[in-house]
């Protein structure tokens, strides 16, 4: 589905550049790259084929505050290099600490017309309604226009919708995008990082190509190198958040409750923590494979999906909740739950290799 051009603006986006709705802003992103140079392959299969799916709890201390964050992707670090590779794309990712270096680099790429995948603060995005101390430098938009001066035309699509988030164009300055980009703050400072792609050996995924990524997801996830990670990290949330009482004073331990809803419902995981475009991915793999075991996987994660979207929902109106106690042991039942779900459909996606 594409989107409109949403805001009034003299700089036009490039050939063949729509602003696609989506549901994670990177695959968001790399489809939009995709697109525009012929090859439409969707936010799912881009997060199959590079084996994103995954499960991770952290607890963090930043300043005197303390943070835990929930996350369902997987293969962070390989993520770009494993999907270039089953798809013929030599994907690379470029930083630099110099905001020179980095807006040169940009602009000799929109000269040529070419659309730019960059990563960028969300708190110093103009088109983004935060918090004044909110800051998250994972974000990835696409820049796809540019005025030929000091105006560039950003992609994105809209953060606060669960599922299926509209896409949208955003006038920005380099000036401001600098700032995004150059943003020090943690614990994903962005440092000025961009993709470069070259196409010139594409092929569309092959049957090996969905069968490798699902055997990589498999041994990532069932044999996580720390219990904080994959199936194991999921009963270990479920015994860690029956702590959180005890561990965060009434605003920490709010605001965390709160983030749950944000990581696992809205914040660009497609609905479910990324289980419900897992299921989609595996469901198209199981069409071209023609594998039972891979239909029957993705239906667990389809519930596995639901499953996060309940405790999610809980959680919703944290802020000002009486009853979170009682909230929260339902929650540690249900990841209790999906931990023995997906390590269910692990289990059959093993049987593959």
């Amino acid at each position: 589905m594409v989107g409109n051009l949403e805001r009034t603006s003299a700089v036009r986006p490039f050939e063949n550049c729509p602003c696609l709705d989506g549901y994670h802003c990177q695959t968001n992103s790399l489809a939009k790259i995709y697109y525009h140079n012929g090859h439409a392959l969707s936010e799912d299969v881009l997060l199959g084929l590079g084996a994103g799916i995954g499960f991770i709890y952290w607890h963090m201390k930043i300043g005197k505050g303390q943070y835990v964050f929930v996350g369902g992707r997987g293969n962070n670090k390989g993520f770009f290099g494993d999907l270039g590779r089953r798809t013929g794309v030599k994907i690379a990712l470029n930083s630099t600490s110099s905001e020179k270096r980095a807006e040169s680099a940009l602009l000799e790429m929109l000269k040529k017309k070419e659309p730019v995948m960059v990563f960028g603060d969300m708190g110093f995005l103009p088109w983004f309604e935060l918090p004044k101390d909110y800051h998250f430098g994972g974000h990835t938009f696409v820049v796809c226009g540019f005025d030929g001066e000091r105006t560039v035309l950003a992609s994105d699509i809209d953060q606060k919708a669960p599922g299926l988030k509209k896409g949208f164009y955003y006038p920005i300055t380099l000036d401001q995008l600098s700032r995004a980009r150059n943003s020090n703050y943690k614990p994903f400072p962005p440092k000025n990082a961009y993709l470069k792609l070259d196409f010139e050996g594409f092929h569309n995924p092959t049957a090996e190509d969905f069968l490798s990524s699902i055997r990589q997801a498999v041994e990532s996830q069932l044999n996580p190198p720390i219990k904080n990670i994959g199936v194991k990290g999921l009963g270990h949330t479920a015994r860690e958040i029956l702590k959180w009482p005890h561990i965060f004073k009434d605003r920490e331990l709010r605001m965390n409750l709160v983030s749950l809803y944000i990581f696992i419902e809205i914040g660009g995981t497609g609905g479910g923590c990324f289980r419900y475009m897992y299921s989609r991915f595996l469901k198209e793999a199981a069409r071209i494979v023609g594998i039972d075991a891979i239909e029957q996987a993705s239906e667990l994660f389809r519930q596995s999906g639901k499953k996060f979207t309940e405790i999610a929902l809980m959680f919703k109106d944290a802020e000002r909740a009486q009853n979170t106690d009682e909230r929260i042991q339902i929650a540690s039942q249900k990841f209790q739950e999906i931990a023995c779900m997906e390590e269910n459909a692990y289990g059959k996606l093993a049987s593959l290799s």
